[in-house]
């Protein structure tokens, strides 16, 4: 009888234990799968059917097995489908280089600046305040091109001289993402730092004036000049104005920089068959000097006789002399102060070679002959001043081994490419003493007027009194 009764306990305890334990999981399924759940339903009708609810149970845990296999094999089978849809439209790529980028060490950062040419906490500087331009959100076929890697494709091309496809490749990013990536890129370094290609303010102003001013020209602010940037021949009926004299296809670029070669004024785009005279004239830097606005138009400095001197800029020969801006004598120096002049003028303007010199020497793309879109390209040119800046600001050294280093250049085609344009410019300059071209009358009326003349003569005493105290500065001080 207490056999027959404890029996009766243990199936009670058993059933109730299997009771729980089926809504457990009636509760769980519910909670995670609809479909399952109508199959737990299902199997929960047997044991009105089926007295033995072990049996019920056995039923519902292989229902449960078998939609949770149906399931799995659904998800890989789409897995699959979704993977070959994939590799219809996006290559796999290694990119083995920007895992070397990566890399942390003294060595890793030495292959990181010569790709990149900033040094690693300054390109992660730069990263966090571009990056949100740049960066895209992940969609359902892909993840998006990581900022990072974007930013290093753009500043190898820049820094190298190389093609689309080449750095696109090394990588790991397809050639329609680099084009677009790069124009990305520029947009964001002009949008987030476009400030710095202005003309300085304030304390930084009166540097820039004190630097010039130590040089022998009090109230100079800048130096001026041109740069040409050599392209492919363009497609259409004006492409015949972007031929240069030397035998080539380029562009103007007019910069304007301060005694530490740093940029403050950029205008580029003109065609190469332009003059300087006509690229300063198109500049809104000229249209803002001569209706009173900006920099030039305000202040001044004192010379050492007393005199009140504004502000202005060093051109060479190939600009018009205007009261903003003096340029030397040249063939029609005819006292030896002019002729001193034209030494301490050409001392104190090479700044703006030296700029030129670091800046094509660093950023290899622009030493090259492009094939290219004309507003990314000029968009570029402005990307690259605004780094060079920012090189300058953060006192980054390069290192002279980098900058003569040739492994990264076109190859002998490119030699021989510099070669016959260096034949052309020397027959060009063997026959131009015998032109005897002079300056053509300008319609501005300020040009070579009595105020301009007087602007000269003053600068051109001071200059006098300068070598007199502190010697002459040696010939041609940036070569």
């Amino acid at each position: 009888m207490a056999g027959t009764l404890r029996c009766g306990m243990n199936s009670q305890e058993s059933e109730d234990a299997m009771c729980m334990l089926l809504f457990v999981l009636f509760q769980w399924v519910n909670r995670r799968n609809m479909a399952a759940l109508a199959v737990v339903e299902a199997v929960s009708l047997m044991p009105f059917v089926h007295q033995n609810v072990s049996a019920a149970v056995t039923l519902l845990a292989g229902g449960l097995l078998h939609g949770f296999a149906l399931g799995s094999l659904v998800v890989e089978e789409m897995g699959r489908t979704m993977d070959r849809r994939r590799r219809l439209w996006v290559l796999e790529r290694s990119g083995s280089l920007w895992k070397d980028l990566q890399r942390v060490g003294a060595e890793h950062d030495k292959v990181f600046l010569r790709f990149c040419r900033l040094p690693r906490p300054l390109f992660f500087e730069v990263l966090a305040r571009v990056g949100p331009h740049i960066q895209r959100s992940p969609t359902n076929y892909r993840l998006p091109i990581p900022a990072g890697q974007k930013f290093a494709c753009a500043f190898m091309r820049w820094a190298t001289g190389g093609y689309y496809r080449q750095s696109s490749y090394c990588l790991g990013i397809g050639l329609a993402s680099a084009l677009r990536s790069n124009e990305e890129v520029v947009d964001a370094i002009i949008r987030e730092y476009g400030h710095l290609l202005r003309f300085p303010t304030g304390q930084r102003l009166e540097d820039v004036q004190n630097g010039f001013e130590r040089k022998g020209f009090p109230g100079c602010v800048g130096a001026i000049d041109c740069t040409h940037l050599y392209i492919e021949k363009p497609k259409g009926e004006q492409s015949e104005c972007y031929y240069h004299h030397t035998g080539g296809f380029s562009v103007v670029a007019q910069v304007v920089c301060d005694h530490e070669c740093r940029i403050s004024s950029v205008y580029v785009g003109c065609p190469g068959s332009v003059h300087d005279s006509r690229a300063l004239r198109m500049s809104p830097l000229f249209v803002n000097a001569t209706e009173g606005r900006g920099v030039l138009a305000e202040g001044g400095a004192m010379l050492h006789d007393g005199r009140h001197i504004g502000r202005y800029l060093l051109g060479d020969q190939g600009y018009p002399l205007l009261p903003w801006l003096m340029t030397p004598f040249g063939r029609f120096a005819r006292t030896s102060a002019d002729r001193a002049f034209d030494l301490i003028q050409s001392a104190a303007r090479s700044c703006i070679e030296r700029a030129f010199g670091r800046l094509k020497a660093v950023w290899r793309n622009f030493i090259r002959t492009h094939i290219c879109n004309m507003k990314t390209f000029c968009k570029e040119f402005m990307a690259i001043c605004i780094l060079h800046n920012l090189m300058i600001e953060h006192n980054v050294q390069i290192d002279p081994a980098l900058m003569e280093d040739s492994s990264d250049s076109d190859g002998d085609d490119n030699e021989h490419r510099n070669c016959r344009r260096r034949r052309r410019r020397r027959r060009f300059n063997h026959h131009l003493s015998n032109l005897n071209i002079e300056a053509a009358a300008e319609d501005d009326p300020t040009y070579g007027g009595e105020l301009t003349q007087h602007v000269r003569a003053s600068l051109v005493e001071h200059v006098r009194h300068h070598v007199t105290v502190h010697r002459a500065p040696p010939p041609c001080p940036w070569r």
